[in-house]
């Protein structure tokens, strides 16, 4: 009885924190920054770059824990040529990014 209790209890605290990873928040913040390329404005594009590194930046431990090395320093490369991209208003090379980090997001993910 007692490790049925347990085993419940472990089973809820699991389930509860199941979106701890930050997954959800990257889809989010990458797709906000894909609706924004309709009709872009490019201080809000700079704006939703710089919040993707900031997000990347504080779930860095966690992308490390469930990455590899070159996974998680791809997806930083890639959101640094999101950046340069926005800064320089490139538009194919922006949604080259956003592809590359979807991909790079996938593989880290799939677990």
């Amino acid at each position: 009885m007692k490790n049925w209790i347990l085993l419940s209890s472990l089973l809820i605290l699991i389930s509860g924190c199941s979106n701890i990873n930050g997954e959800n928040e990257f889809y989010e913040q990458v797709n906000s920054i894909e609706n924004a390329l309709k009709d872009p404005d490019w201080k809000q594009l700079n704006l939703l770059g710089a919040k993707l590194e900031q997000l990347y930046r504080h779930n860095l431990w966690k992308i490390q824990l469930m990455g590899d090395e070159d996974e998680y320093e791809s997806l930083q490369e890639s959101i640094n040529q999101l950046i340069a991209a926005i800064e320089e208003q490139d538009m194919t090379e922006l949604k080259l990014e956003i592809a590359s980090i979807k991909t790079y997001l996938e593989d880290i993910y799939s677990l």
